[in-house]
């Protein structure tokens, strides 16, 4: 109720009441209701003064896009995402001209996607590699130094133009694979919405094999030397390195080890390359299907100061339990992600968390829009409830 004037909002007219005694006794009323009114008001006040305004919460929210969302006439896509109060972007490198040809970008041309987004009100929060890129420097082979040269070279420029996260990655699995077009269930939800649904064993019934052998201590070595080179570069800076880990979360997956899968395995990193600049893109969902406790991890991360980026993704089931698990409705898994939020805050979190993996809704059109809107309504919901 707002401009208000009288306790209920409005403002009344009384009829002129004659001098009788049902005359008095309304009056009375309303001087009594008058008085009650402003004795409630002033104890409001009173309550307020004292507790003091609540702090705003420095977790922000941003959203994932690919080059999908830069087709639109006049940019109306990205238009819409800053029309629901997306502020933060989480672009993968290959929407910077040169980079899906070359394997790296030019400054003029990381300059013109700033200035395009930025001309919208959006802003890159974490600008994302992708690991075919740098496949070799993974595997630690000779030819892998000139992948490592084009993410020092992109480390460079995204200190200069202060990209607060650069994402460089784990090497997943189903990189060495000749085929990985059938690791996904798909399975529905409430009044019929779609998710993806993964299931271990069905993964490992297909067969599915390495084009070549690789072990533990070669991923460790290639992703050391990896980070051991690009992170003096962003030492200091604005820029910071986040490791997301590997997804599914699993040391051993299609016949090749994966070296990112538990909280101990990024302490290592972090460990072995230390910096205030290396740290962790917490991925909710991952974190949770490995079995680990997601609030302990957070707990854990952010006390340390090396909580740089989140995915806000909610699951059902864990891989150690279950065998497999569901990624759905950002409220319709096993987390209570009012919780996550809350722990996020309590460690002083003031990065940005996006919804990660939308869902299908019936009547979607070429981009999620619709999960995107129910997901940022329900982030904004529950920062505003902090």
């Amino acid at each position: 109720m707002m401009n208000q004037r009288d306790h209920d909002g409005t403002e009344q007219a009384v009829e002129p009441t004659r001098s009788t005694r049902r005359g008095f006794v309304r009056t009375a009323a309303l001087g009594a209701a008058g008085l009650a009114a402003s004795g409630t008001d002033r104890l409001a006040n009173a309550v307020e003064a004292k507790a003091g305004p609540r702090p705003k919460t420095k977790i922000r929210i941003g959203t994932r896009v690919n080059q999908s969302w830069m087709k639109s006439e006049n940019d109306n896509d990205l238009r819409y995402l800053k029309q629901i109060g997306v502020d933060y972007v989480d672009i993968t490198l290959d929407m910077i001209e040169g980079y899906a040809e070359h394997g790296e970008f030019t400054r003029k041309a990381l300059k013109t996607l700033v200035d395009r987004l930025g001309g919208l009100g959006l802003k890159i929060e974490r600008a994302n590699s992708l690991g075919p890129f740098y496949l070799n420097a993974h595997l630690a082979r000779p030819e892998g130094q000139k992948e490592i040269d084009k993410l020092k070279r992109m480390a460079e420029l995204l200190v200069d133009f202060e990209i607060p996260v650069y994402g460089i990655q784990a090497c997943q699995a189903r990189l060495h694979l000749a085929n990985d077009n059938n690791r996904w269930i798909r399975r529905r939800g409430r009044g019929g919405y779609q998710y993806l649904h993964f299931d271990l064993d069905r993964v490992q019934s297909l067969g599915l094999k390495p084009k070549y052998k690789v072990t533990s201590d070669q991923l460790w070595k290639g992703l050391l030397n990896i980070y051991r080179q690009v992170i003096p570069i962003v030492d200091g800076s604005k820029t910071k390195v986040a490791m997301h880990g590997n997804d599914p979360p699993l040391h051993n997956f299609v016949g090749s080890p994966q070296i990112l899968c538990r909280h101990s395995d990024f302490d290592r990193l972090f460990s072995e390359v230390p910096s205030a600049n290396n740290g962790i893109t917490f991925c909710c969902g991952t974190r949770y299907e490995s079995g680990e406790d997601v609030l302990k991890g957070i707990e854990h991360f952010g006390k340390k100061k090396q909580l740089f980026h989140v995915h806000f993704r909610n699951v059902r089931g864990t891989l150690p339990d279950n065998r497999g698990y569901s990624e759905v409705f950002v409220d319709d898994g096993d987390m209570q992600m009012g919780q996550v939020v809350r722990a996020l805050d309590a460690v002083g979190y003031d990065g940005v968390i996006d919804f990660d993996h939308p869902v299908g809704i019936t009547g979607e059109g070429r981009l999620p829009k619709q999960y995107i809107s129910f997901a940022v309504g329900y982030m904004r919901g529950l920062l505003h409830n902090l």
